[in-house]
C-alpha cells in the first residue's frame, strides 16, 4: 500500500481525498498547513505529496520549494491540486518544482491517473 501525503487547509478537500484514495488502496496522511506537511513528509517519506497552492501562512509554492531543498524529500513527486487554474499559476507551480498540476474541481480519474504515473515514474528512477 503506497503512502500519499495530502496538504490542504480545506477540510472538505482533505475528506474527499481521504475517501477517494482509501477506496483505491492508498494509505493517506493529511495535514492542514504547510509546516505540518513538511514535517510529515520528512518523517513519513510518502510516495507522492498532493499540495494545495492557497494556504494560510506558508502557501503551497513555498512548501514545494522547501521540500525540493531538503535532501530527504527532494525526490518525492509533488502534485499541486488547486483552484488556481490560470496558466501563470500552473507555471508558478511547475517552476517551484512540482511534477504536475490539477485544477479543482477535478475528476477523480484524473487525480488517480496522475498519482499512478508519478509513482511508476519515481519507482523507475526517472
Amino acid at each position: 500500500m503506497y503512502k500519499i501525503l495530502a496538504v490542504d487547509d480545506d477540510i472538505t478537500t482533505l475528506g474527499l481525498l481521504e475517501f477517494l484514495l482509501k477506496r483505491h488502496n492508498y494509505d493517506i496522511i493529511t495535514c492542514s498547513n504547510g509546516s505540518e506537511g513538511i514535517k510529515a513528509a520528512q518523517q513519513l517519506k510518502p510516495k507522492v505529496i498532493i499540495l494545495d497552492v492557497m494556504m494560510p501562512g506558508m502557501d503551497g509554492i513555498e512548501v514545494c520549494k522547501k521540500l525540493r531543498a531538503l535532501s530527504e524529500t527532494a525526490n518525492i513527486p509533488i502534485l499541486f491540486l488547486s483552484a488556481l487554474g490560470q496558466d501563470i499559476e500552473v507555471m508558478r507551480g511547475l517552476m517551484a518544482g512540482s511534477d504536475g498540476y490539477i485544477v479543482k474541481p477535478f475528476e477523480p480519474e484524473d487525480l488517480l491517473s496522475q498519482i499512478k504515473k508519478l509513482i511508476e515514474r519515481n519507482s523507475n528512477g526517472k
